[in-house]
């Protein structure tokens, strides 16, 4: 089932202001093990980063926004570059910036193959922003089509270089009151974007939940049928989100769309694109239940790809689940050590860590709880951070190439319940 990937960036935020100042608090004095490594405060906002792309030790860039918590103001997108010293604040232009803000992005995919290109997609309305040398700029994925309603909601977005970068996700069009959704993948080529056939799902519809790149030429990605239980936003437990949502008719309709879509008639299927012989439905298949959910995705150095999700347990909530193909077959679909609860939780984000291992990050429908799992060997073994008391959740994770550090982004609760700071954490040492 399709489960948009900003399901998850609801976090409950307080509506009260925050009482901080604009700036980058010190990272904890901790120098091993997840940490804080620095935290971003918007004085009378609510702050949250979504993005997160690494393209060397000295370049790694994450996206999110601000959002105030009294008025009606637009989100403010926060933008922030790691240059190898420090997290850097990203100004754009006033006019791509005022255009920029207009679209509401409110969720962003990143992808990123320099430091002088760097492509940040509107998870809901397709349009982008991108750097391109020392040059922003604007544009829009093709597809989408405010005249005849059909709306892009991205889910991936994965730069292999300034010449080769794609975008996943889902076209959506309304048809009476009927939703009508089908897969999305598109390709820049270093002149322009295009759009990529994908194979439909046997029972029709659906859309990419889930991508994993082992090369260029070398990607596979889940195709899953809707689900009637998804909401980009929780607007009702954010007032400022709320207004966001109010303010742009397109995440609007977005979150009608999926509030409305009809429930999963068929498991995900698993596809791969060769550049000889383009998407494919791959001939050996992860076993799945229609109700199982694959919404995350990595491929590990050695070719090995996974997939995490969730899967309905004995308590009738759903658990994290895992499964793997490892150039042979696919191993069964494994849940994560724990107790069957009638929570909905699902892993929501997964990475190498550079030493043959993987972090995945799993976390409750709700935000209400989270969880970081290290796969060392053939164990997975649940890892607590040193992120303070606080509340925290953390949306993606990136490893940092040719190091054994992960880049992880998301929000973390302010000195009260009623604060929350855009965060940004590292495992393994700073990378230099």
């Amino acid at each position: 089932m399709i489960k948009f990937a900003s399901r998850r960036a609801a976090i409950v935020l307080a509506g009260s202001a925050l009482t901080l100042a604009v700036g980058m608090i010190p990272a904890q004095a901790a120098t091993s093990g997840w940490r804080t490594d620095a935290t971003v405060a918007v004085r009378g906002s609510v702050a949250l980063f979504y993005g997160a792309s690494a393209s060397s030790p000295s370049n790694a860039w994450t996206t999110g926004f601000s959002a105030k918590t009294k008025g009606s103001s637009l989100p403010k997108p926060l933008i922030r570059h790691w240059t190898g010293k420090a997290w850097r604040a990203v100004t754009l232009p006033a006019k791509i910036a005022k255009s920029w803000a207009k679209q509401g992005p409110i969720i962003t995919q990143i992808g990123v193959s320099s430091a002088r290109s760097v492509w940040i997609v509107n998870s809901v309305e397709g349009s982008y922003l991108r750097l391109n040398g020392s040059r922003w700029s604007l544009g829009q994925l093709p597809g989408a089509s405010e005249k005849s309603g059909a709306l892009l909601l991205i889910d991936a977005v994965k730069a292999f270089s300034a010449t080769d970068v794609w975008a996943f996700g889902v076209r959506s069009t309304i048809s009476g009151t009927q939703e009508l959704s089908a897969p999305y993948a598109a390709r820049y080529n270093g002149r322009k974007w295009a759009t990529v056939t994908v194979p439909a799902l046997p029972s029709g519809g659906g859309g990419i939940s889930a991508v994993a790149a082992v090369s260029a030429n070398d990607i596979w990605a889940v195709e899953s049928a809707a689900s009637s239980s998804s909401s980009p936003i929780s607007a009702a437990s954010n007032p400022a989100v709320a207004r966001v949502v109010a303010a742009s008719p397109a995440v609007k309709l977005a979150v009608a769309r999926l509030r409305h879509a009809a429930s999963a008639a068929a498991p995900p299927v698993v596809l791969q694109w060769t550049s000889s012989a383009g998407w494919q439905q791959t001939t050996q298949q992860p076993t799945l239940a229609a109700t199982d959910e694959l919404n995350s995705g990595i491929a590990e150095p050695n070719g090995d790809v996974w997939f995490g999700g969730s899967a309905v347990n004995s308590a009738n909530g759903t658990s994290p689940v895992t499964t793997e193909w490892n150039g042979t077959e696919w191993s069964a679909v494994s849940d994560l050590p724990g107790k069957a609860s009638s929570a909905d939780v699902e892993v929501t984000a997964m990475t190498p860590d550079g030493t043959g291992g993987i972090w995945a990050l799993a976390a409750n429908e709700n935000s209400e709880s989270e969880r970081i799992w290290h796969l060392h060997g053939t164990t997975w073994s649940q890892v607590k951070p040193s992120f303070g008391k606080h509340a925290w959740i953390l949306e993606t994770l990136a490893l940092v190439p040719r190091t054994h550090s992960v880049w992880g982004v998301g929000t973390v609760e302010g000195s009260s319940k009623s604060t929350a700071n855009g965060l940004i954490a590292v495992d393994g040492s700073v990378p230099r």
